[in-house]
């Protein structure tokens, strides 16, 4: 491993470490705003318990039954919600009192809230219409693998030209003459000339050899060339060959 590589891996771990530690600072965090929302909550809870029992003992004298017991607990409960909504609207009344002035800041807010409003339509009628231009193509950019059919059309057309001119080719070549130079073997080599063309094939070559040599050969009068063989060097030349 490289120096770059390790102070690269040292780096990496100390950024994870940080992280780490970060997380858990946060976590710790909301831990504890949790468990103190939790006690705010249980001693409000805690003290309008005790209010009631409160209230509850001081109007229960003596023994009483179970049913008028629970009445009592109803009205002890619903006395006590009564005092606790008025303690809450007195105290939103207080909290108002002490912003004499909210009323004029929330107007004079709503003014400059509107002036700005009114501002920012007259900038937006006073923007110019930008017309978008049209992107024109890099023409050094290399297209031949994008679908072209006119390129498409005339590849084809090229082809069918070249294959056109190799068929030409061919029937031109067929149509050669050449002088083939031959021995018939009957236990002797006997030598002969004879012009043919290339397209000729070896069995077509055979049967006008058969017609030279049977003047002077009277065993080859009944011959067909299926009864001869072509053989070049080593090689049996197979008759459907040109």
């Amino acid at each position: 491993m490289s120096r770059a590589d390790a102070g690269r891996l040292i780096h990496l771990s100390k950024k994870r470490e940080r992280a780490k530690e970060d997380m858990e600072q946060q976590l710790k965090k909301m831990e504890e705003e949790s468990s103190k929302r939790a006690a705010g909550i249980s001693s409000k809870f805690t003290a309008n318990y005790d209010a009631i029992e409160e209230n509850l003992k001081s109007k229960t004298v003596g023994l009483v039954t179970l049913d008028e017991m629970r009445e009592k607990q109803k009205d002890v409960v619903a006395d006590r919600e009564v005092t606790v909504a008025r303690g809450e609207d007195s105290s939103s009344l207080k909290s108002d009192a002490k912003r004499p002035g909210s009323s004029g800041q929330e107007k004079v807010a709503q003014k400059r809230v509107l002036s700005f409003a009114f501002e920012d339509g007259e900038e937006e009628e006073e923007q110019p219409i930008i017309t978008k231009k049209r992107v024109g193509m890099d023409p050094t950019i290399d297209t031949s693998f994008l679908p072209d059919k006119e390129r498409e059309a005339e590849i084809a057309r090229r082809k069918e030209e070249l294959a056109a001119e190799w068929r030409a080719q061919q029937e031109r070549e067929k149509n050669e003459e050449i002088t083939v130079a031959f021995a018939y073997w009957d236990g002797s080599s006997h030598r002969k000339n004879l012009k043919v063309k290339k397209g000729n094939t070896i069995s077509q070559f055979l049967g006008w050899a058969i017609e030279v040599l049977k003047k002077e050969f009277t065993e080859l009068k009944t011959s067909v060339p299926e009864n001869l063989m072509f053989v070049k060097e080593d090689l049996i030349i197979p008759h459907f060959y040109t």
